[in-house]
């Protein structure tokens, strides 16, 4: 298969990839033997990363169906969407959790939504199984070049003069400080007022010699993963206001009863939704009350915010 498509490296089969390795843990078949031999090593170092990777796809579909329900939003971009779910026959539902079209077509009728990821076989992907409906779209673009990926959410669609949320989900943790930063005092400037930015980030808070693990053996595969601190990552969405139930662990972050979802603590990672100024279209559900864990204030005064 080397070489057969254009768009494609020389090596692009014989070296792994993020979202085909998380392809791999969640049980599915788009992946390759690189792939699966780092997430083997990755899987071995940390035995929770199939339920980390699996609690960040269920996730997606909850924020969306809260943005689009409690405050109106009719468009989102996805970045760093990954290789879509499968829809399982035998349960009826989307595993592990719904593309982010049918969970807010949930609530509205076609919702407008842009894919994006970097790789050009997730995209081909995309434009197969994501990109089939009159207001859907998928972009192939790295969310470094920043810029360009903004122009490219407008030309797919997207309307400034209305609301728009942003799906940051396991997105940060591959981008160095400087990226990181630049990306989101971007979208910051560039969205309009109403809209919305959630995110998922991984975090050494609670294993952090496992997460050493975990770093030592991307960068073995020449992947540059970051973890960050609950404190770097509150730094990355000051000033916007966050939504309750603040930065908690993403299992914890309004969690729903669906039966055997895998266990909160096993996230390894933060959820978190920030706003310019969206104030809800109706009284949002409140929080069950293991999604509240005691908080306390980032010396900023402005975020509430979770101790590990």
């Amino acid at each position: 298969m080397t070489g057969t498509n254009p768009m494609l490296a020389e090596d692009y089969w014989t070296r792994p990839a993020v979202a085909r390795i998380d392809n791999w843990l969640i049980g599915k078949t788009e992946n390759f033997e690189p792939d699966r031999e780092l997430a083997r090593k990755l899987l071995y170092s940390a035995p929770w990363l199939k339920d980390m990777v699996k609690i960040n796809s269920q996730y997606r579909p909850r924020v969306v169906l809260v943005l689009a329900r409690d405050f109106g939003i009719t468009q989102f971009a996805d970045l760093g969407c990954g290789l879509p779910p499968r829809w399982s026959r035998t349960r009826k539902r989307y595993e592990p959790g719904a593309p982010v079209y049918d969970a807010a077509s949930a609530v509205h009728d076609e919702p407008r939504v842009v894919y994006v990821d970097n790789d050009p076989a997730v995209c081909g992907h995309a434009r197969t199984v994501l990109d089939e409906h009159p207001t859907t779209a998928a972009v192939e673009c790295d969310i470094r070049d920043i810029d360009r990926l903004l122009d490219h959410l407008g030309n797919a669609g997207l309307d400034r003069g209305a609301p728009i949320a942003v799906l940051l989900h396991d997105l940060l943790p591959w981008l160095n400080d400087a990226e990181a930063r630049l990306v989101m005092a971007a979208l910051r400037e560039w969205l309009p007022a109403g809209s919305a930015i959630s995110i998922t980030h991984a975090t050494a808070d609670w294993a952090p010699e496992t997460m050493k693990d975990l770093v030592g053996h991307y960068a073995a595969a020449d992947i540059s993963y970051r973890p960050r601190s609950l404190g770097e990552i509150t730094d990355l969405l000051i000033p916007w206001d966050l939504l309750p139930p603040g930065i908690v662990l993403t299992g914890q972050w309004r969690p729903t009863k669906v039966a055997g979802l895998p266990p909160a603590e096993h996230s390894h990672a933060y959820a978190a939704v920030i706003t310019n100024g969206a104030a809800p279209a109706r009284d949002p559900f409140s929080p069950s009350p293991r999604a509240m864990p005691t908080t306390r204030t980032t010396p900023s005064g402005a975020y509430p915010v979770t101790d590990p």
